[in-house]
């Protein structure tokens, strides 16, 4: 079954419509659409939102720069994928934010040295992207955008590895007009978003969801299904194109929302509960009931275990406080830590 782009972009309206809540609508990724439909409909924009806009048209402005500066840096495959792609997707690229563009190389380790060879600056804290599915951000001094080099997809650990060097020879022309930069072939892009979704949350936010509405497009969902089989992934896209069809187009709840996603159809942030309860849960959603209880075994002992760069001590005494926020959204509770790390 194939549904036409008009039909994504009315259903987007639906959600949109069904809240006025600025925070809620900008944690599920929605907040741009949430502007242009304000406007369309005679609202008064607040001011948050047209910051936020201006933020998105530059970085949209600035892409093709840094697009040029990343293939005369690297040698080889140029891949970009989510981010700036998926927003070509999008009704005008501006109403899909991104902070930073994504490439799949051959060699991340080489195409990071040459990045940085080149005149980029690394960012950011190289011992917590030492266990990161990509290098060390890069920025060039004055843009606004970050890069981040890949040889895999970021992808839930728990599915194995994304094919990524079938991804590399099956890259097609970039939709972004930048001579030698590439992107995925369509029906790879949509199980990359796919799997993106679940690494990143799983199902953090609506948008994700838009996302790989978007990217499935006019795409033969048989085929889509077919891909998913021979990638072992065949249960993670049932549930995911599952999802999208309840939450954007009224279909019936798969397990995932009736559980532990039911923030997405409420178009609300979710609570620090929730989050855990979707790293515990996600894995029976996707690998069914066996591989369910390994994922629940191993994202438990994660949260037991301290962060990266964390010691223990810093860690028993946050476990208190995760209880005492169970209930609170998870934008309350990162401000809550953000108030008491200024106290100290």
């Amino acid at each position: 079954m194939k549904r036409h782009a008009t039909d994504l972009w009315a259903a987007v309206d639906r959600l949109i419509d069904s809240t006025d809540d600025v925070e809620a609508l900008a944690v599920n990724r929605l907040h741009l659409l949430a502007a242009r439909r304000w406007r369309e409909l005679g609202r008064d924009v607040p001011a948050e939102l047209v910051a936020a806009e201006r933020v998105a048209a530059v970085s949209t402005l600035v892409l093709p720069e840094l697009l040029g500066r990343l293939r005369g840096a690297c040698e080889g495959p140029v891949v970009v994928h989510k981010g700036p792609e998926v927003a070509s997707r999008y009704p005008d690229p501006v109403l899909r934010p991104f902070v930073d563009v994504d490439i799949l190389v051959p060699d991340a380790e080489s195409a990071q040295k040459a990045l940085v060879g080149a005149g980029f600056v690394e960012i950011g804290d190289p011992l917590f992207y030492a266990v990161s599915p990509h290098q060390q951000p890069l920025e060039w001094p004055g843009l606004p955008l970050h890069v981040e080099v890949h040889s895999d997809l970021n992808w839930p650990h728990w599915l194995g590895r994304a094919p990524a060097p079938e991804l590399l020879a099956a890259a097609i022309p970039s939709s972004l007009g930048i001579e030698g930069v590439q992107t995925l072939a369509p029906h790879h892009h949509a199980l990359a978003i796919a799997g993106h979704a679940w690494a990143h949350g799983p199902f953090a936010r609506v948008g994700d969801l838009v996302d790989v509405a978007a990217m499935a497009d006019g795409l033969d969902r048989d085929d889509l299904l077919r891909l998913a089989r021979r990638w072992n992934v065949e249960r993670m896209w049932k549930t995911t194109i599952a999802t999208v069809d309840a939450v954007l187009f009224d279909g019936p709840p798969p397990w995932a929302v009736r559980t532990w996603a039911r923030n997405l159809p409420a178009v609300r942030d979710r609570t620090v509960l929730e989050i855990h309860l979707g790293r515990w849960l996600a894995g029976f959603s996707a690998l069914g009931a066996r591989g369910g209880l390994r994922v629940l075994r191993e994202e438990i002992g994660s949260d037991l275990r301290p962060e990266v760069g964390e010691t223990w001590g810093q860690k028993l005494a946050r476990i208190p406080r995760a209880f005492r926020d169970a209930f609170l959204t998870r934008s309350r509770h990162d401000r809550r830590l953000e108030e008491l790390d200024r106290r100290r």
